[in-house]
């Protein structure tokens, strides 16, 4: 077992808007500082003062960037402050018991080309769910998860930008801020 500070995750927050979702997906981070799993958090995305507010208010790192999903979450990653990073867009909520997940998935991580990834949550439906089930088997085919899935990953890694990772899907899943809503 790694020692408790090696458990410590830096989570990354790519938006690419100025999403009031935003807020969602801070809230539901502070399980995770609570037990200790996680250690700070970086906004990243382009000039706005509302994501400036919310990070104020949320007491994290604010990075602003513009560019594309893989460079704010380079930007992002650049900025944490731990050696695994927690990657999950703006308006994502992780569910399930995802702190353990996180805290599992990082003793799977034993090579800087292996990530694990929470996938999305199907909405209600057939249809959304055959399209989320296809997305979740073409990360783990191409080892690129889509910006709805969650990333968890070492910072090296996502400095460095790389662009394939052999992923394994960890005991968890992020849904979207609608899913979430419907489910209070």
């Amino acid at each position: 077992m790694r020692d408790k500070n090696a458990l410590m995750i830096s989570v990354v927050i790519p938006t690419l808007d100025d999403d009031p979702a935003l807020i969602e997906t801070l809230a539901t981070l502070v399980a995770g500082i609570a037990e200790g799993v996680l250690r700070d958090a970086v906004i990243v995305g382009p000039p706005s003062p509302r994501i400036d507010d919310m990070a104020e208010a949320a007491g994290t790192a604010r990075v602003m960037f513009d560019g594309t999903w893989a460079e704010l979450i380079k930007a992002g990653a650049s900025a944490a402050r731990a050696d695994y990073c927690f990657v999950i867009g703006a308006g994502l909520v992780p569910t399930g018991s995802w702190t353990l997940a996180l805290s599992d998935g990082i003793d799977q991580i034993q090579n800087p080309d292996e990530a694990g990834f929470l996938p999305h949550l199907p909405r209600p439906g057939l249809f959304e769910s055959v399209k989320v089930a296809l997305l979740t088997q073409k990360a783990l085919l191409t080892g690129r998860p889509d910006h709805r899935h969650a990333l968890l990953a070492m910072r090296s890694s996502l400095v460095a930008e790389t662009k394939r990772f052999r992923l394994f899907r960890l005991e968890a899943a992020v849904s979207d801020r609608k899913i979430h809503r419907s489910s209070r």
